[in-house]
């Protein structure tokens, strides 16, 4: 089985999520900030994608929502 979980674990499927791309360039108050605001869900989408967008850092809200779904747990 070990050489199954180390191929898994070498895998890549698709492109890189926008959380993968960005994250690693956001500075340490930008990741507080962006980590605050998918957790609360008084704050919209397109909000978030629009400061995301400001920062230098093309992500639709779309995108947004999906991480939030899929990844963002209360």
């Amino acid at each position: 089985m070990d050489e199954f979980e180390a191929e898994q674990a070498a895998f890549r499927s698709g492109n890189p999520g926008w959380w993968e791309r960005v994250i690693p360039q956001l500075d340490d108050d930008q990741r507080a900030s962006l980590d605050r605001a998918l957790h609360n869900p008084a704050i919209g989408h397109s909000t978030i994608a629009t400061v995301l967008k400001r920062w230098g850092h093309p992500v639709s809200y779309q995108q947004v929502g999906h991480f939030r779904r899929r990844y963002v747990r209360d």
